[in-house]
């Protein structure tokens, strides 16, 4: 994922209150950090993985740097719920995701529906049938390299 500035780089040293995190960054300093993520990101969030953190541009703001990845063995896993839709459109228009590489549009948040719901994505051309995109950020440990969603009972 392309991020304005660079990611600062550290090491979890616990989570708490579900959305703080301490982290020891590369030079030895804790800072506590916004992890904006209300799942339990269970098998994601183990002390001593690594980390990477985006920097508040708002200097007032309680935590200042926010947990965007975490280190799951070798994988690095966004845990910011709010980067997923992003994430995904990069992908889209970089043709990376092979199974719907082909469509000519790429469209965000789409309504649709009777009560007008939003789709993550809409994807159209006129040579094929739409594909209505929904995006899941990965909120419990990898499996085999998969990702799994969700990590708790859910309504939804």
């Amino acid at each position: 994922m392309d991020y304005a500035e660079s990611l600062s780089e550290g090491r979890l040293l616990r989570r708490y209150q579900r959305f703080l995190a301490d982290v020891e960054l590369a030079d030895g300093e804790v800072i506590t950090a916004h992890v904006p993520n209300t799942g339990s990101l269970l098998g994601c969030l183990e002390a001593g993985q690594g980390a990477r953190l985006s920097r508040a541009r708002d200097t007032t703001r309680r935590c200042p740097y926010t947990l965007e990845q975490i280190q799951v063995g070798t994988v690095w896993v966004g845990v910011n719920t709010h980067r997923a839709n992003a994430l995904v459109g990069e992908a889209l228009g970089r043709g990376a995701i092979g199974e719907v590489s082909g469509y000519a549009r790429h469209r965000p948040e789409v309504p649709y529906g009777q009560q007008r719901s939003r789709i993550d994505w809409l994807l159209d051309d006129q040579n094929a049938p739409a594909c209505y995109l929904e995006v899941k950020s990965v909120t419990t440990s990898l499996e085999s390299g998969v990702g799994l969603f969700p990590d708790a009972v859910s309504q939804r």
